[in-house]
């Protein structure tokens, strides 16, 4: 049976370092990818995807008015709230499942004492969706994955040790968009993001 998960899909994470010994990509020649040494988290079942901006406003409270004032302070980095389907059908998929979810804890860690740059912290991911966002630099804030207790589930083996995963499950990722000093200072404008102009850059 053909899998979906290692072909690039319209929605995917994306981590550009390679840090991670590219686990997801294992059958590399499969994947058509052109940066072998990163490492995608296909998402070939629609996910639901939430978008969330805010803008922050301090309020001045003036003595014997009707109204207060309020007066702009700073517009907070975008969230993304996803909740993807992973759908399980063979062992290979099992697998593969089972490593995109060790590939994100891995993701939301800091190198250790025993790595190669210990206290490297976690590496700035690129998501992209459906091209209405694309290459956008974000980091992993929380993520959720139920193991329920009335669904089958599919055994594969991973480096000689048996494991179980749910035919059918979810993924639940906070995503928050993160961009550098000098990106924003070099790169963005409101005049050219309302352009549609900053779209390749990350910018939401």
């Amino acid at each position: 049976m053909a899998t979906p998960y290692y072909t690039k899909q319209p929605v995917f994470l994306e981590d550009p370092s390679g840090r991670f010994d590219n686990i997801l990509n294992r059958n590399h020649q499969r994947t058509g990818y052109a940066d072998s040494t990163s490492t995608r988290l296909n998402f070939p079942f629609t996910p639901t995807i939430s978008v969330i901006q805010s803008t922050n406003y301090n309020q001045y409270d003036l003595s014997h008015t009707n109204f207060q004032q309020r007066a702009f302070d700073s517009h907070t980095n975008m969230e993304l709230n996803i909740t993807a389907p992973m759908i399980v059908r063979s062992t290979e998929e099992a697998e593969y499942v089972y490593k995109a979810a060790l590939w994100i804890r891995s993701t939301m860690k800091m190198s250790w004492a025993s790595d190669d740059k210990p206290g490297m912290p976690p590496p700035i991911l690129r998501f992209s969706s459906y091209n209405l966002y694309k290459n956008v630099p974000c980091v992993i804030r929380d993520f959720t994955w139920n193991l329920d207790s009335d669904i089958d589930y599919v055994e594969a083996n991973i480096d000689g040790d048996p494991i179980r995963v749910p035919v059918a499950n979810n993924f639940v990722l906070s995503l928050s968009t993160t961009y550098s000093p000098k990106d924003v200072r070099d790169n963005f404008s409101v005049k050219e993001y309302l352009k549609g102009n900053l779209k390749d850059k990350g910018y939401v």
